[in-house]
């Protein structure tokens, strides 16, 4: 399929997103302190990063990767967090907020080939599998070097004509692809090119990633759109434990990481 951008990103689509984008960061927050404790580990174990009853990160980041898949992907009772989420919190018809957590709603994980930058604001990709084709906002990521053979394993969120990024995206180079679609296969869940179940292969793909050293090549954006880069200078792979109680929550709220992400694994 060839690739023909079918839109263009505008000022006031940029500014758009960071406000949503910025809307985001507390309702993550406040979504993050719904999730039980026995949903946390379960995720952990399955993506991989649960060693003898101890939550184990790579990186300080590593907690965004945990706490956005037990958000999408570990539903209880045949619903996810966001979901019972939207069920029992109720938010202004027509506010920023109400649209962006219809919008997380819709969110689906995806595994995307990079085809084109527009520096400033977002990068052009298509599906790995279906070639469908999306716009991804995300300044920081526009600002990037963008390499085809490298794809993008991230949840996407709906904002009309183009998408934003959710959660943390990790790359995956040809090797670590393979891998994952081997698995996939495997399991069941990709059956003659065809995802048949997103939640069970964002588990798949981001255990892949992490074991593969994703997370230490990482490019992360703030609301403002300033990029921080993990991969100059980053040091050996190495497994650290949590953050502390006390010490800032590496999802960049700014707030203990007790009083955030860590909630969801200390109640």
């Amino acid at each position: 399929m060839s690739f023909s951008p079918a839109f263009t990103p505008s000022w006031s689509d940029v500014e758009r997103y960071k406000r949503l984008r910025s809307l985001g960061k507390d309702l993550n927050h406040r979504m993050v302190q719904t999730i039980p404790r026995e949903t946390t580990y379960a995720v952990g174990e399955a993506i991989g990063i649960l060693h003898k009853g101890v939550l184990v990160f790579q990186t300080e980041d590593m907690s965004g990767v945990l706490m956005d898949c037990c958000l999408y992907d570990w539903p209880l009772a045949g619903k996810s967090c966001v979901q019972r989420y939207a069920e029992t919190h109720t938010l202004m018809p027509g506010s920023d907020e109400h649209e962006l957590l219809q919008a997380y709603l819709r969110a689906e994980y995806r595994i995307l080939v990079p085809k084109a930058l527009w520096r400033g604001a977002g990068v052009y990709f298509t599906d790995a599998f279906s070639e469908d084709q999306f716009f991804v906002m995300d300044v920081g990521l526009s600002q990037s070097p963008l390499d085809p053979k490298v794809a993008w394993a991230s949840r996407i969120i709906p904002l009309g004509a183009y998408w934003m990024t959710g959660g943390v995206g990790l790359p995956m180079t040809t090797e670590a692809r393979q891998i994952a679609y081997r698995r996939l296969a495997a399991e069941g869940v990709l059956e003659d090119g065809t995802i048949t179940d997103r939640r069970r292969m964002a588990l798949v793909t981001v255990r892949t990633c992490l074991e593969t050293e994703a997370a230490e090549h990482v490019a992360y954006e703030d609301p403002g759109g300033r990029a921080r880069d993990n991969t100059a200078g980053h040091a050996p792979r190495r497994s650290i434990p949590a953050p502390g109680r006390n010490d800032p929550c590496s999802c960049g709220s700014g707030k203990k990481y007790k009083k955030c992400c860590g909630a969801a694994t200390t109640r």
